[in-house]
């Protein structure tokens, strides 16, 4: 077994039924969340990220977060402006849960480092750039990155363990089904 994985699965009728279901999945723990999306929002959508890229592998996880992404803030928009740099970030936080997780064993070594690298390029650097574009835009550039990353880092902090925990409990809960094998 390789330490990453950047092949996946062939895309199959039971394959992409499994995609629109986590898609689904994660549109629904996407919207269970609470603070400012703005600044610091806490939510449960990592838990699907996760089960996407351990499910789907990096391509087709980065595919279906791309999809997630555009549902969420077209169709289902609560108010927050679409903007594409969100995107991406969707598109690489599937690819990295793809890389790290797919047809790899569950252990909390694993977990913790993809967790860790998850948080630290998507959430950390990438969405604190994306809100600190968009501030620019609104002209209300009073905010400086620094500022911004200084306010969020600690959220990220915190939650690192907690996700890890949470990530790893479901993994292997999830594991014990043999969904993935049934799929072929």
């Amino acid at each position: 077994m390789s330490v990453f994985s950047f092949s996946g699965p062939r895309l199959t009728t039971r394959r992409l039924t499994l995609a629109a279901m986590l898609c689904g999945l994660k549109v629904i723990l996407g919207k269970l969340s609470i603070g400012d999306p703005a600044l610091l929002k806490v939510g449960l959508g990592f838990i699907a990220t996760a089960l996407i890229g351990y499910c789907l592998g990096p391509w087709i996880g980065g595919g279906v977060m791309i999809v997630n992404d555009i549902i969420s803030n077209t169709i289902l928009n609560t108010g927050n402006m679409f903007f594409p740099g969100f995107t991406l970030s969707a598109f690489i936080s599937g690819v990295l849960a793809g890389i790290f997780l797919y047809q790899q064993p569950i252990n909390w070594r694993r977990i913790f480092c993809y967790e860790f690298v998850q948080i630290l390029i998507s959430n950390v650097f990438l969405t604190t750039l994306w809100i600190y574009i968009m501030s620019l835009s609104a002209g209300s550039g009073s905010r400086t990155f620094t500022a911004l990353l200084i306010l969020r880092l600690p959220k990220e902090i915190i939650s690192w363990p907690i996700e890890s925990l949470v990530v790893l409990v479901v993994l292997r809960a999830f594991a014990k089904t043999n969904v993935l094998r049934r799929l072929g």
